[in-house]
Order: structure tokens, then C-alpha cells, then sequence
């Protein structure tokens, strides 16, 4: 069976490049760009990988991932951003997130990740 992976980006460029090459290596990809739509997918579905961005409208990275960590304690979360050093960072890796991953990022690392389940 399929990996499947959910991404919650407001960025649609950055959907669109991980959904193409996920797919074409063989993963299940599920993209929102609205982080509330993508919350409710990660809460009603489950994913062997969750991809959050961290700075977006409406609910931040850190909410999200406290969301679906309170629900799903065994989800597996990797923080995505352009700002590390941010707290919300720091709020979504207290809160159970697995890592992060600095923008611009390499696919490797999010297949690094996958292989070491």
C-alpha cells in the first residue's frame, strides 16, 4: 500500500512541486492550502506524513499541528519554514511535531524521514 502524505501550505507553488514529485515516486499526496481545510483532513483521515507550513492565514502551523497531536497523538508532523528560529517553531515541536524542514528544502529530507519509520 501507498505512503500517504497530507501537506498544509498556503504557498500553492510549493503544493504543487511536492504533490508532482511525490506522486511520480509513488506516494499518496493530499495538498490544502487553506490551513483549517487541512487540519480537518489530518483529523479525519490518517497519514504516514503530515507537512505543515508554519506562517499562514487564518490558524498558524503551530495550532494546526497542537489541533491534530491533541487528537492524534501518534500523528507524524514535520514542520515546514522559511524562519527556524521563529517560536511558533518551537511551540509546534513542543506540542510533538518530528522536525523541520528550512525553506527552500530537499525532497531527500522528507524521503529520509519516510524510510525511517
Amino acid at each position: 500500500m501507498k505512503q500517504r502524505l497530507l501537506v498544509i501550505d498556503d504557498e500553492k507553488p510549493i503544493l504543487e512541486a511536492i504533490k508532482t514529485i511525490l506522486e511520480d515516486m509513488g506516494y499518496e499526496v493530499n495538498t490544502f492550502s487553506d490551513s483549517t481545510e487541512g487540519e480537518k483532513a489530518a483529523l479525519s483521515a490518517d497519514y504516514d506524513l503530515i507537512l505543515i507550513d508554519m506562517r499562514m492565514p487564518v490558524k498558524n502551523g503551530a495550532e494546526v499541528s497542537k489541533t491534530i497531536l491533541e487528537n492524534k497523538p501518534d500523528a507524524k508532523i514535520m514542520i515546514i519554514t522559511a524562519f527556524p528560529g521563529d517560536k511558533i517553531v518551537r511551540e509546534a515541536l513542543d506540542a510533538g511535531a518530528k522536525g523541520v524542514l528550512k525553506k527552500p528544502f530537499e525532497i531527500g529530507k522528507i524521503l529520509e524521514f519516510l524510510r525511517g519509520q
